[in-house]
């Protein structure tokens, strides 16, 4: 009956509006799942926004080379398009330290096992000007995985499945990680660690369920547009959810355009020491990870 339905909806736990800051850059960034205790949000580990903003020419620098160590990096470029329009310059420009080159465009995803070491940037060209919207998500990887070959998996837009499930209203998903998501599986896997990563997009008035799979105990979301309700609640733009277990997640734009991500994970249940871009187990661990980046 509708009793035992209503027992296995996804529910809302907490709902925070997390802050911004202003990194060296120049640049704002939202530290979506700040002030959550570590333990609620395993698997993840760092969730940030660079909300949508309209950039000058030199002002979005990109980030220069930098090193990691022991979990998956995964950045999202929502959007990217030039001040007139699209155009050739938008595009970051990957490079890791040993001089492998790629091109990260609008809408494109990427899956870095940073495992044992990886350096890397993303830069942008100093003539581009116009809109950014892009995301980070780091997932934690096992112990016996964090020492593993740096490995990246870059996948373009028109690679990621995007079902629509609704033409009027419009009501759309892209898969950025999962499989059997509305049938679609995205051909990114995250082998250590089994993970959800989806990007809702609904016009006024339409739904969706969605069934998040049992074993991915952590469910977060974060609305980047609208005010859509989630899980029962009430929500608007740059809320963080922490989402109970549960069989059904229940969205619903309301009366405008509403988006937003949200990411599920099975948990993996081991300490977590972080010291900037190095995640590991220990302290000793961590001290190896600076010491092995020291020499080079």
């Amino acid at each position: 009956g509708g009793g035992a339905a209503a027992a296995g909806m996804v529910r809302l736990e907490r709902k925070t509006t997390p802050p911004q800051r202003l990194e060296g850059g120049g640049f704002t960034v939202v530290d979506i799942m700040s002030g959550i205790p570590a333990e609620r949000l395993d698997p993840f580990l760092m969730w940030h926004e660079l909300p949508r903003a309209f950039y000058k020419p030199g002002e979005m620098p990109g980030a220069p080379l930098h090193p990691h160590r022991g979990f998956n990096e995964c950045p999202y470029a929502k959007e990217m398009v030039g001040k007139d329009g699209p155009s050739d310059l938008d595009v970051f420009l990957a490079r890791d330290h040993e001089n492998n080159r790629h091109q990260m465009k609008p809408g494109d995803f990427e899956f870095g096992q940073v495992g044992k070491g990886l350096q890397h940037e993303g830069l942008i060209d100093p003539r581009w000007t116009g809109y950014l919207h892009f995301f980070q998500l780091w997932i934690n990887l096992p112990r016996k995985h964090k020492m593993s070959p740096p490995k990246i998996i870059n996948c373009s837009s028109a690679k990621l499945p995007t079902v629509v499930l609704s033409q009027s209203p419009l009501v759309s998903v892209k898969v950025l990680l999962g499989e059997g998501v509305f049938g679609a599986t995205s051909p990114v896997v995250s082998e250590h660690v089994p993970a959800q990563y989806l990007d809702f997009e609904l016009g006024p008035g339409g739904q969706v369920l969605h069934i998040p799979p049992a074993e991915m105990q952590t469910r977060l979301a974060y609305v980047y547009r609208g005010k859509p309700m989630v899980a029962g609640a009430r929500c608007q733009r740059g809320e963080f959810l922490l989402l109970t277990q549960g069989d059904q997640l229940e969205i619903s734009a309301g009366q405008e355009d509403a988006g937003l991500l949200f990411i599920a994970g099975r948990r993996i249940g081991e300490p977590v020491v972080q010291h900037g871009p190095f995640v590991m187990n220990t302290r000793e661990e961590i001290r190896q990870a600076m010491l092995d980046y020291q020499n080079g």
